[in-house]
């Protein structure tokens, strides 16, 4: 083996891979720098092996611009439900189940009868339920208890049927004879804080409402600052 062919000064790295194009080669970036080999050897210069390999410039499609749609699926079943409110060692109940629209239902004892009845706290017209069928109340510091009173369809809670009682967490499924409901329970108060006043005057003035269009002019509203009652600085 020739080592004369060896010696660093002899030789120096490729400064361009042998597998690019000339235009690629042409877009390579070269810088020297040093090699050193160990601390005893002497400091060899060369041009370094290139930095970067050509970049194919990248593929954009654009879509077309579509408008938002102006309306949605709306489903053929509306959402039945029973809402427990806790406030404190207190609760109420709101439901959509009575006819009309939704309805708040306060009750002493916080006891809700459910069935046929007339004079059940929730009364409902359903064949499949019996006259006294079931029973929501709130026990303090533990939740709401659906209770089964012997039903001839039973109670179910998430597909399951339940013979004496059982605590419920907010978006149980329940079926009481043929009739679905979704039970929420609210435990937690969250306060926001007030409006800027500017935000509050233009929401409540007629100038920013057109009865033509039924549109309202909320650009300028954008801003953080005003949106989210930030303090803005206006000095100069």
């Amino acid at each position: 083996m020739n080592f004369d062919s060896l010696h660093p000064e002899s030789h120096s790295l490729s400064s361009q891979p042998e597998h690019l194009s000339p235009q690629a080669k042409a877009r390579v970036p070269i810088h020297p720098i040093e090699i050193e080999a160990n601390s005893n050897a002497e400091a060899v210069s060369c041009e370094a092996i290139p930095v970067g390999i050509a970049k194919a410039s990248t593929l954009v499609i654009e879509s077309e611009s579509e408008q938002p749609p102006d309306t949605c699926p709306v489903p053929q079943v509306p959402l039945k439900y029973i809402q427990g409110v806790i406030q404190g060692n207190r609760a109420f109940i709101i439901t959509n189940l009575l006819p009309g629209a939704s309805c708040t239902i306060h009750q002493p004892q916080m006891v809700w009868t459910i069935g046929r009845n007339r004079e059940a706290a929730i009364p409902l017209q359903d064949r499949a339920m019996s006259r006294r069928h079931a029973v929501l109340l709130f026990i303090p510091q533990a939740g709401f208890q659906l209770v089964d009173l012997n039903s001839m369809n039973g109670s179910f809670i998430n597909g399951k049927r339940i013979f004496h009682r059982c605590f419920l967490r907010d978006g149980d499924r329940l079926r009481l004879g043929s009739t679905d409901v979704t039970f929420f329970a609210s435990r937690h108060t969250r306060s926001v804080g007030a409006l800027h006043a500017e935000v509050l005057a233009r929401l409540n003035s007629d100038k920013s409402y057109s009865p033509q269009n039924s549109y309202m002019d909320y650009i300028e509203l954008e801003e953080p600052d005003i949106l989210f009652n930030r303090s803005v600085n206006t000095d100069t």
